[in-house]
């Protein structure tokens, strides 16, 4: 059974919070077994358990029954690493929450996100399986997400509906403050409900190269967290990492692997691969996935996967598709104009 982790990252929030309200954040981190080094870690990940009992003893110490709701409110717009990065830099709030739903994982793996519009609502769901979530981790999940949504879009847009599985609390005057909207308890699953309209909203921070950029990174990091050990897998990640630079020669990533050229060709010709084979699925995976988004210049896509030159992703694209990156394009996303489709 996969054990559920979360992003050291998220104690970020947990320590703004202690530090306010001026407990000892080191002696706290220390009785936990947490270096202060492991915080600011985008990369290093505890048991969720874990982060449950450090929530619940910040409740003690500070006599805030409300602490998942605070410290998702302390949110900094880089504690979610690439996965925030990447969201930031989105064009709007359509493709953040797209972008949120597929590479959570790197920051949380205790539940999954959905989100699918239903009339002039659009409804995100968190469900989760796993009995570490309580009613802190939860609130301050979504606390996180609304705070959030409103700095990267620069409103104070506020959902029709939250719902929470855990009972209504005592009191709910902060989540009432915090949300802004309906509130609904002992819930079946943990959802958020806002107008269809708020997907159209224009991100302050929008950024088409640094966002392929960060996708490429993302996606590859979801290759290397999703390593099931197999050497088909090393190799993958290794190519994804140094395709932008272009460094993804047969040696330069044995290498990387601790191996000869021959070592490398000898193990793949054993599980019946080639390292060509692997970079060409390497490549055509991530290119399909940036021309579906249509939020990535052709040429841009061509630098970021390493191709010489625009003819050369061209030639590889139509071998693997039967069609040109621009024809590919306008048939997944019709509503494309020709000047996005490019090549």
């Amino acid at each position: 059974m996969t054990t559920s982790q979360i992003s050291a990252a998220y104690l970020r929030g947990l320590i703004d919070c202690l530090r306010l309200r001026n407990i000892d954040t080191e002696c706290f981190l220390e009785r936990y077994a947490v270096d202060q080094a492991l915080v600011e870690n985008f990369q290093a990940r505890l048991p969720v358990e874990r982060f449950n009992q450090m929530l619940y003893e910040a409740e003690t110490l500070t006599g805030d029954e409300d602490i998942g709701l605070h410290v998702g409110e302390q949110i900094k717009p880089n504690q979610y690493g690439v996965l925030g990065l990447s969201i930031m830099n989105c064009k709007n709030l359509e493709e953040a929450v797209k972008r949120h739903t597929r590479y959570e994982n790197l920051v949380c793996n205790v539940a999954m996100s959905r989100y699918q519009v239903k009339g002039d609502q659009v409804e995100l769901t968190w469900d989760t399986c796993a009995p570490e979530v309580t009613r802190h981790i939860a609130e301050e999940n979504v606390a996180s997400w609304i705070t959030f949504a409103r700095w990267i879009s620069g409103t104070d847009l506020s959902p029709s509906l939250i719902q929470f599985q855990h009972n209504k609390p005592n009191s709910i005057e902060e989540h009432e403050r915090i949300f802004r909207c309906p509130l609904k308890f002992s819930a079946e699953r943990v959802r958020v409900l806002f107008p269809a309209e708020y997907l159209q909203l224009s991100l302050r921070q929008y950024d088409p190269a640094m966002l392929a950029m960060l996708d490429t990174y993302a996606e590859r990091l979801l290759l290397e967290l999703n390593s099931s050990g197999r050497l088909v897998d090393q190799v993958t990640a290794s190519i994804s990492t140094h395709l932008q630079s272009g460094e993804v020669s047969l040696g330069h990533i044995a290498a990387t692997l601790g191996l000869s050229e021959r070592q490398l060709q000898r193990k793949l010709k054993e599980e019946g691969l080639t390292y060509q084979g692997i970079l060409d699925n390497t490549r055509k995976t991530l290119a399909l996935k940036q021309i579906e988004d249509g939020m990535v210049d052709l040429y841009e896509i061509t630098f970021l996967l390493g191709f010489s030159d625009q003819s050369a992703f061209q030639r590889a694209f139509k071998k693997w598709t039967g069609m040109t990156p621009g024809q590919y394009r306008k048939t997944s996303n019709p509503s494309l104009s020709t000047k996005q489709s490019g090549i």
